[in-house]
């Protein structure tokens, strides 16, 4: 049987949510399996939610991941978290970047996120990559960050053509991972 890797990841527009899944594609390629990458529904505008699909493995056919069957999840905001928690699978992972973008008549915090996922028993792990990437000069760099984590946890190396400043967020990313620096 092939081993299929199914990812979602969500966020919000303007945070790189189709380049991740684009970095993640390229590491995949570089690993030699077949990747198929799906934008499900969003807007790509700044500020509305975005939903990415990627599916890697020796031999893809659909893009589209079914919920309950991701082995991660990558929120790259936390509210957006919630949204895609329906597609973690029970022994999948939630990985959450630890910023919460608030939104009008939203009144949750990231505790008040956490203690829903925890209450749905996901296993999840939140990274601090928001701050991360300010300490390195933008938010741009948040996804960066995001990716060495996600990397890390797959097994899969850093795609090809990051520049210096993303290089440099990609390898904090796998150092958190490795450090066991995040809950």
């Amino acid at each position: 049987m092939d081993v299929v890797t199914n990812i979602v990841i969500v966020g919000v527009g303007g945070q790189g949510v189709l380049t991740l899944a684009k970095w993640i594609g390229e590491a995949a390629l570089v690993e030699g399996f077949d990747v198929r990458i799906a934008e499900v529904h969003g807007m790509s505008q700044r500020g509305g939610s975005v939903e990415v699909h990627v599916r890697y493995g020796s031999e893809i056919y659909s893009p589209i991941v079914e919920e309950g069957d991701a082995d991660v999840v990558i929120a790259l905001e936390a509210l957006e978290a919630l949204r895609g928690l329906r597609y973690v699978k029970h022994d999948g992972v939630l990985v959450i970047n630890r910023r919460l973008i608030p939104l009008p008549n939203v009144r949750l915090s990231l505790d008040e996120v956490i203690k829903t996922i925890e209450k749905s028993g996901a296993r999840y792990l939140v990274i601090p990559a928001f701050e991360i990437a300010l300490k390195l000069g933008s938010p741009i760099y948040e996804n960066s960050v995001t990716l060495g984590f996600v990397c890390a946890l797959l097994g899969l190396p850093m795609p090809p053509g990051l520049d210096d400043k993303n290089q440099t967020a990609f390898r904090t990313g796998v150092s958190i991972y490795n450090s066991s620096a995040f809950y």
